[in-house]
């Protein structure tokens, strides 16, 4: 979407406050209203991503079932809502993708990302979380995933993943400090 000041990287023109086509770039993450002065901040936004390992120490990945990245490999995850905190939010995102109930969680790393959707580009900080499943005897995709296998380790392929945080972040698990803690996990 372009505006009136040329850009795919504003696609925000009217002001929220007195509706007119003012809003501009200010700053590195925000707009003002040359009419009115109304700032507004695009902020980041927080994301999780869930590492399932089975008994056999195999990591549960996704295929994305849409865009951005439909068809590329995923961990479940996704936006925190209001009034949550990050454990809740991957518990209820591997609930609502995978139908698992994770019974632990472990903060591991962040990495920043950016996630195009509907011609914005929303920063996320996206926070990778080691989660520990009972069993996958209910796991059920829903609509938003494709497909879902077990790798191990060594079959990971970063480059098949769609985002650069999620690539970094499994580089990280791989190769990473952690990587002795999450195999006896």
């Amino acid at each position: 979407m372009q505006t009136k000041h040329g850009s795919a990287e504003t696609p925000f023109c009217f002001c929220p406050r007195c509706g007119r086509q003012a809003l501009v770039p200010h700053e590195v993450k925000a707009y003002r209203c040359t009419e009115c002065g109304f700032e507004f901040y695009l902020n980041v936004a927080a994301a999780v991503a869930g590492f399932i390992l089975d008994a056999e120490g195999r990591l549960l990945v996704t295929v994305r079932g849409k865009d951005p990245g439909k068809g590329t490999l995923d961990l479940p995850g996704g936006f925190l809502d209001p009034h949550e905190n990050a454990e809740q939010a991957i518990r209820r995102e591997i609930k609502e993708e995978l139908n698992l109930d994770v019974t632990e969680t472990i903060y591991l790393f962040s990495s920043p990302n950016q996630y195009p959707y509907m011609n914005v580009t929303y920063h996320t900080m996206d926070l990778g979380y080691l989660c520990k499943v009972d069993h996958f005897g209910n796991l059920k995709t829903a609509d938003e995933i494709a497909d879902y296998r077990f790798l191990h380790p060594s079959d990971v392929k970063a480059e098949l993943f769609g985002f650069p945080s999620i690539r970094q972040m499994l580089q990280l698990y791989i190769s990473g400090p952690m990587a002795g803690l999450l195999k006896n996990h």
